[in-house]
């Protein structure tokens, strides 16, 4: 998961139950058949039907459970509390059940034959792993929505029914099962990690070496030509970059599903063959989207499928903590920066500005050791470690890349790493262990030991050796401070502009006399088209002398020009630059690690 904005994350979270007890096992079912209904009365009342339908050959109970969390997202969010109007019956007349915790009902069937089941799922949470409606469309996750029977594994195949309005369209990652509207997944982990989209949103594709790459968007007027085909310029050179660090593309097709209306909250959600993300009306020409569907796409590799033991299979039931969020999250980044500079996207500069972000991140950070800090998501920690086991596992990544092409005279790298990692563990139905990573990574530097490293930097808290292991690549880094004007404004970025949609008290754009509406088109020198202008901006006034600035702006039919006093705050920031006269081997390495080549 791309880490962007928590809030609803904690909103959700606030109330969550102690663990379950786990229930007894289930009787066997099969036939398993699910029908959601998101027509335009269902989604009116912010809901989703949802029935279920399977066979039992006799009357033991059969027990059933929704998942507690969604994979990828490591927040225990409890979907059954969202669960209202459950009923069973079977020929008609209805039967006996119970609740044997907050997530788990027991079914007693009277006799062999078809049980089917409904209820009703309450579609209004503004969260990425959670369902949500509006009155032209719906979102939902398998895992919000799909019982499966407890203590039977999760091996059995399953079909899906979209009951829908005709005109409405529907995009999922699952394999079409002949009928209308109808898919199929062959087991239970497939028909969970494979999002669907219904209603009026726009839909397009690009082919990214003989496989589709398609793009489902609401609303559908959210993504202008511009904008989809920029979009779909990225991806092609992301995936065509993430490709080649594994050698094969493991999806039929891959869906990007975005929404951008204006009450989600930013960031994104891997799935296998998808992601789904969450990016403000304001943002959808935000630098920083690039570098989502980077993050996001290389997760259909690493952590869907080449992930920790610790995770391999899922379980849906509670928590599943590793130590490992370090790698299937921090390396992730790591590469994520590594796609966009391989793709040619962004330059050697954005991608030292990109590790320099990692390490100020990691600055100032509380002593506690990555992998300690990877176990606890599922707790929310108050002492400033959240999320810590991101730029911290990019660092870690980024230096043991480093020390593998240094020790192997760059014969080899820590693309070789996840690769063989990829072949010998994910592809023979297992997870990798500390014996597989550090075994494999020092396989990779010839034969150099790593146990010291890992000791130190990994399950110790010492701070990371980051100059002593990048002047092996040419690099260098320094803290710097810049002084840089600040407006005091919040801003929403539609097709009419830049409008003010927020003025701080004290600041210096409320000094100007700047107004809540205000459609802004330039500060100065520099033309303000979309939230990156105003990175432009302090960029190209940092340190001015001037005391104020032309500050352009459309008010209702008119062009206004307000004086807009400068005022200066202080940033702290890690600057990463080549050092002048590296070594030829230096240079090597750092070549080759932007450009994603060995010797």
């Amino acid at each position: 998961m791309h880490r962007l904005v928590l809030s609803a994350i904690l909103v959700l979270t606030s109330a969550a139950p102690v663990a379950a007890q786990t229930p007894r096992v289930s009787a066997p079912i099969t036939d398993v058949q699910y029908e959601i209904t998101a027509d335009s009365a269902a989604v009116g009342r912010r809901q989703l039907g949802v029935s279920m339908t399977f066979h039992v050959n006799g009357i033991a109970p059969v027990v059933l459970a929704l998942p507690a969390w969604s994979p990828g997202h490591y927040v225990l969010l409890w979907f059954a509390r969202r669960v209202q109007q459950f009923s069973p019956e079977s020929n008609g007349a209805p039967l006996a059940w119970k609740k044997l915790d907050y997530q788990t009902w027991e079914i007693v069937p009277r006799s062999a034959g078809t049980v089917h089941l409904s209820f009703s799922y309450l579609a209004d949470a503004v969260d990425r792993a959670v369902a949500w409606t509006a009155p032209n469309f719906a979102f939902f996750n398998g895992t919000n929505l799909f019982l499966y029977p407890v203590g039977r594994g999760f091996g059995w195949p399953a079909q899906v029914t979209v009951r829908t309005e005709p005109s409405w369209r529907i995009a999922t990652g699952m394999d079409p099962a002949g009928a209308t509207n109808t898919f199929k997944a062959s087991n239970y982990h497939d028909l969970t990690d494979m999002p669907f989209y219904v209603g009026r949103f726009g839909f397009d594709s690009t082919q990214v070496g003989g496989k589709w790459i398609r793009l489902a968007f609401y609303p559908a007027a959210s993504l202008t030509p511009a904008r989809r085909d920029r979009t779909f310029g990225w991806v092609q050179k992301i995936f065509s970059a993430h490709t080649a660090v594994f050698g094969e593309a493991p999806f039929r097709n891959y869906t990007i599903f975005q929404r951008s209306d204006t009450v989600v909250n930013g960031g994104g959600l891997e799935h296998q063959s998808s992601q789904v993300d969450e990016v403000l009306t304001s943002q959808l020409d935000a630098g920083y989207l690039p570098g989502l569907y980077s993050h996001e796409g290389f997760h259909a590799w690493n952590v869907k499928r080449l992930r920790p033991a610790d995770m391999v299979p899922y379980r849906y039931d509670d928590a599943q903590p590793t130590t490992w969020l370090w790698v299937s999250e921090g390396v992730t980044d790591y590469y994520g920066e590594l796609g966009m500079i391989r793709g040619g996207i962004t330059d050697s500069a954005a991608f030292f500005n990109g590790i320099g972000g990692f390490i100020a991140q990691t600055v100032g950070a509380p002593g506690i050791a990555v992998s300690d800090a990877s176990l606890s998501p599922w707790i929310a920690p108050t002492d400033g470690s959240g999320g810590l086991y991101y730029p911290k596992g990019a660092l870690i990544g980024f230096l043991l890349d480093i020390m593998i092409r240094d020790a192997s005279d760059n014969h080899s790298s820590l693309d070789h790493v996840m690769r063989t990692l990829y072949n010998n563990t994910y592809k023979h139905g297992r997870g990798f262990t500390s014996a597989d990573w550090w075994g494999e990574v020092g396989r990779a530097a010839g034969g150099k030991s790593f146990a010291d490293f890992a000791r130190r930097y990994v399950d110790g808290r010492e701070p990371l050796p980051m100059d002593s292991v990048m002047r092996l690549a040419g690099l260098q880094s320094r803290i710097d401070t810049i002084r840089e004007p600040r407006l005091g404004i919040s801003t929403a970025t539609d097709t009419g502009g830049v409008a003010v949609t927020a003025i701080s008290p004290g600041g210096a754009a409320e000094a100007s006399g700047l107004r809540v509406g205000d459609r802004i088109l330039s500060i100065g020198d520099v033309a303000i088209t979309s939230d990156d202008s105003f990175g432009t901006f302090r960029e190209h006034y940092a340190g001015t002398a001037l005391a104020a600035l032309p500050l352009a702006v459309r008010r209702g039919a008119q062009t206004v020009t307000l004086q807009l006093p400068v005022r200066l705050f202080s940033r702290t920031f890690t600057q990463v630059s080549t050092i002048p006269g590296a070594s030829d081997k230096a240079v090597r390495i750092r070549n080759g690690i932007m450009k994603g080549t060995t010797s």
